[in-house]
């Protein structure tokens, strides 16, 4: 079982913004699929986001619960998993989410977006900024 740690600056930072009331995806955002928020295969394993599913449920592409020391409702994917490791940590330091885990920091800026807003912005072509 996958294990996060979410220290309570950064539970509070989520609900603040809204996202406890949904389910959450944690991914790797390398640039592909429906939730990247980064473009290009250069982020691949150093971009980490989270995902609010605010228009659905559930995502079958996501099956793999992560068990937190909260209430939230956090998803991922075995092909995440590959670098997420063990005993995950979600922390605010100089503001920003930062995501460590047993081998380390794995980013100093953990993205989070909607589902609905990223759709959104993938429909005006405003995603994808990067060229790698």
């Amino acid at each position: 079982m996958v294990k996060m740690t979410i220290e309570a600056d950064a539970l509070n930072l989520l609900e603040k913004r809204g996202y406890s009331k949904f389910p959450l995806l944690l991914i790797v955002d390398g640039g592909g699929g429906d939730y990247s928020i980064e473009g290009g295969s250069c982020s691949l394993g150093a971009d980490y986001s989270i995902i609010a599913l605010d228009t659905r449920q559930t995502d079958s592409r996501y099956p793999i619960e992560i068990q937190t020391n909260t209430d939230l409702k956090i998803y991922t994917s075995d092909y995440d998993l590959a670098f997420l490791g063990d005993n995950l940590v979600l922390y605010i330091k100089d503001t920003t989410l930062h995501l460590r885990n047993d081998g380390g920091l794995l980013t100093g800026n953990v993205k989070l977006a909607k589902a609905s807003d990223i759709a959104e912005a993938a429909k005006r072509g405003q995603l994808y900024d990067k060229n790698c």
